[in-house]
């Protein structure tokens, strides 16, 4: 019927053997050495017409090669994304990562997108999300799970991460106790204490906690004490595996966290900060955190170390505003890309931050760095609202400390639509 083949479906597309589609420009040739077996003489090489793996120029190849497809289709390249395309005409929307598309749209639509995308490349098709009985329910989009429920999308970080790293880290076996939380901030005298890791033990320990990293994309209870334990990346010492160890004792409890995205009418980009003055007992630096919000589902997170030393709590706040009013623009453009016209609001805890964002210049504050003070006369513009949040209700702080109580991080996370 008519009313089907206008449902709205999510389609996963894989490119098969996606640079060998690109073409070499000619003004910029590529080489390569031939293989013994080809018999070439001695010294000889040879010239590229199409991009192979491996070689310098392959990526840009391959992205200019599809980007060009897509136009040739009548998709818009995104202004601040070039890896977004929207064609509100047929009422698709594409995201290019590597050789993956997915793409939203009515189900006539995405039948001629795949059709026309099979024309020019040869691929793979990973199913169609929609609620109709005969249709598929779970796809996986770069390791990660998506599923289509009557109550709108869930979304699931990479499942094998949690169980590799407790592998890896000898963690798995059913005597090992959980932990109620992710962390617990480092004493000074254990700081004081603390040695350098054996050499036989930095290198796999660098391989966790980058495999701690990656997880913690996907999973913002333990996104603070992930990047905790990759700052001792060039140098591991007894502290940080005991912190990344307790981290796996909290993921044994809690190895999958599932978001749900349900249906909803949004009105605005909500964008929360919070810091953490002088959080780091060895360097009395400060943690800048935060989550981006598109009405109530999470969109992005971030936690970092600052990298300056903040001499008061209002700078190190105003520093995280910053942050947060860039992170929010830019979110703007891109939702912009997709069709969507949004405005932001981002939302702290500090008067002291919201003073010096809506004044003009450094005031009595000189130490302040004069490249922040952007954020002023883009607030003067009204390019976004600046606007307090209580600090118990500020999800933001999730990102800045360790959690020591498990109430506590269970009520930060419950500001997000998500279910262990």
């Amino acid at each position: 019927s008519e009313k089907s083949e206008q449902r709205m479906q999510l389609s996963f597309v894989d490119i098969s053997r996606a640079y060998f589609n690109a073409h070499v420009d000619p003004e910029k040739p590529t080489f390569v050495e031939l293989p013994p077996e080809a018999g070439a003489p001695r010294g000889m090489c040879a010239r590229l017409r199409r991009h192979m793996y491996g070689t310098q120029r392959a990526a840009d190849g391959w992205q200019e090669e599809y980007s060009c497809t897509l136009k040739e289709l009548g998709f818009k390249q995104g202004k601040a994304s070039p890896c977004l395309f929207h064609r509100p005409e047929r009422l698709l929307t594409t995201s290019v990562h590597g050789d993956d598309f997915t793409t939203a749209g009515p189900k006539c639509q995405l039948d001629w997108f795949e059709k026309a995308l099979a024309d020019t490349y040869e691929l793979t098709i990973g199913g169609r999300l929609d609620p109709a009985a005969d249709d598929s329910k779970e796809a996986t989009v770069l390791n990660r799970v998506v599923r289509w429920t009557p109550g709108g999308i869930e979304y699931e970080a990479d499942p094998r991460q949690v169980e590799r790293l407790l592998e890896e880290i000898d963690l798995a076996g059913d005597g090992v106790n959980g932990s109620s939380t992710p962390g617990l901030k480092l004493l000074a005298h254990q700081a004081k204490d603390e040695k350098e890791l054996p050499p036989e033990l930095v290198t796999p320990y660098r391989g966790w906690a980058a495999r701690a990293n990656y997880l913690a994309a996907d999973r913002p209870d333990i996104q603070f004490a992930a990047k905790e334990v990759c700052r001792y990346m060039s140098k591991p010492t007894t502290c940080a595996m005991n912190a990344l160890k307790r981290m796996c004792r909290y993921l044994k409890t809690r190895p999958r966290m599932v978001f749900k995205y349900g249906y909803q009418e949004v009105t605005h980009v909500d964008v929360y900060s919070d810091t953490d003055h002088a959080g780091c007992i060895r360097t009395r630096k400060s943690t800048s955190g935060g989550c981006m919000m598109v009405g109530h589902h999470m969109i992005k997170t971030w936690s970092a170390t600052q990298a300056t030393i903040s001499l008061s709590s209002g700078e190190a706040e105003y520093y995280g505003v910053v942050r947060a009013a860039g992170i929010a623009l830019g979110h703007r453009s891109l939702l912009a890309d997709l069709g969507l016209q949004l405005p932001c609001r981002v939302w702290t805890d500090s008067s002291a931050a919201m003073g010096i964002c809506s004044r003009q210049g450094l005031g009595k504050m000189r130490h302040i760095e004069c490249h922040t003070l952007w954020i002023q006369q883009r607030l003067r513009q009204k390019d976004f609202e600046l606007r307090k949040v209580r600090g118990e209700v500020n999800p933001a702080d999730l990102f800045t400390k360790y959690i020591e109580s498990r109430p506590k991080l269970d009520q930060l996370i419950g500001l997000f639509q998500r279910e262990f």
